[in-house]
């Protein structure tokens, strides 16, 4: 049974609360995902499979921040590409299939499945099929026994430590992203926006850009007694699991010259230290 139970609290914040014990040998693992595009035949479902049995196996809560679905396929979007259908996708009820087959492939992990939010592709459809894809798989999780919940395309995450009488958190701020990332910088010089705006956040990750880095901002704070103290803000870049340069040469990809993109996700590892709880951050490859 998981050591961590989640909840909806006032308007953009969810709360994940984790039992830890006061011992160098206890860990919990978080699987940070975005950008699936898991309907698409260019999703590498092997490699979601081999990090969504490692999150089984690690007791890992998992955090998806939109475009989990790619959903472009319908007869209706301008960017449609039959070629783009998996078989089980080829029918006139197609939003409804991507709902079904997406949850077949998620139910033997939906126990850990935290919180699922929207991307561009979901508010797409939503806006222009009037159906909330991303409600839809979680209301299909949660009526099969998973404490998932919805996200925002943004929001703020508390993950509280407890321990007996002793508790501790942390803050992580999520977004799908949005513009292209910057063939230079990455998207990278948006850590310095997001640093100014987002000052209450430990961590900050967004996706849709598929793009994979990690930088740290360090701080100059000041406590309530007066001691002045150093503090580390981590951001976080997510990639994406759609493989769109090696497989083909032809398409939108290429006609727009963008090079290859990192596949994969990230871990949080949290872990005590003697002291108190930290975290670190690696790459699910």
């Amino acid at each position: 049974m998981a050591d961590w139970t989640v909840g909806e609290t006032a308007g953009t914040v969810s709360t994940i609360r984790v039992k830890y014990k006061r011992s160098r040998a206890w860990e919990q693992w978080a699987l940070i995902t975005s950008d699936r595009h898991i309907d698409n035949t260019k999703s590498d479902h092997a490699m979601q499979k081999r990090h969504l049995d490692q999150a089984k196996e690690r007791g890992a809560f998992i955090l998806d921040h939109g475009d989990l679905f790619c959903a472009m396929q319908g007869k209706s979007d301008r960017r449609s590409s039959k070629g783009s259908l998996r078989d089980e996708n080829k029918t006139s009820d197609y939003l409804g299939s991507m709902v079904r087959s997406t949850y077949n492939f998620l139910a033997p992990y939906q126990e850990n499945f935290a919180l699922i939010s929207p991307g561009n592709h979901e508010t797409s459809v939503l806006k222009n099929n009037e159906l909330d894809l991303t409600r839809a798989l979680v209301d299909k999780m949660r009526d099969n026994g998973s404490q998932v919940v919805k996200g925002g395309y943004r929001g703020w995450l508390r993950i509280l430590f407890k321990s007996g009488n002793e508790q501790s958190s942390l803050n992580l701020h999520y977004m799908h992203g949005a513009g292209g990332g910057g063939p230079v910088t990455r998207g990278v010089i948006n850590t310095n926006r997001r640093a100014v705006y987002l000052p209450d956040a430990d961590i900050v990750v967004g996706g849709h850009i598929h793009e994979a880095w990690m930088l740290e901002i360090t701080r100059a704070r000041i406590s309530d007694g007066g001691k002045e103290y150093p503090d580390t803000q981590l951001h976080i870049c997510l990639p994406t699991y759609k493989e769109e340069f090696f497989n083909t040469g032809d398409g939108w990809h290429h006609e727009t010259e963008k090079g290859p993109k990192p596949l994969g996700a990230w871990w949080l590892r949290f872990f005590y230290d003697g002291s108190r709880v930290r975290f670190e951050a690696m790459r699910a490859r």
